[in-house]
């Protein structure tokens, strides 16, 4: 059962969304929904982008990581396939690569 509020001192206060494991065991659902997202060409890139933005925080620490690790990949895999003028690219058309840019900002400003 989740537990929505926890015991401190005197009081009961809210948990956090990880503490309700709303990321799934170990963060895999924040994980996977990500996953889905990355190189998409459509709407879902920038619901992605707002949501990451938004939950940033609130993920596991592994999760964060692999966030991090998986968008560095992709921007360079991007950048490799518009350097050779691939038709094809990675973070999909010029939008979608803009909002994973957004994103790394979390981490590299």
């Amino acid at each position: 059962m989740t537990q929505l509020y926890k015991k401190q001192g005197r009081r009961y206060v809210p948990t956090t969304l990880s503490e309700q494991g709303a990321w799934g065991s170990d963060g895999l659902m924040a994980l996977a929904a990500f996953r889905y997202c990355l190189g998409r060409m459509t709407y879902i890139v920038g619901d992605c982008e707002r949501w990451v933005f938004a939950n940033w925080d609130q993920f596991p620490p592994n999760v964060r990581k692999l966030i991090q690790r998986e968008v560095e990949y992709e921007i360079k895999r991007d950048d490799e396939a518009r350097e050779r003028g691939e038709e094809y690219k990675p973070l999909g058309h010029d939008c979608d690569r803009a909002a994973w840019e957004r994103v790394r900002t979390l981490w590299k400003p």
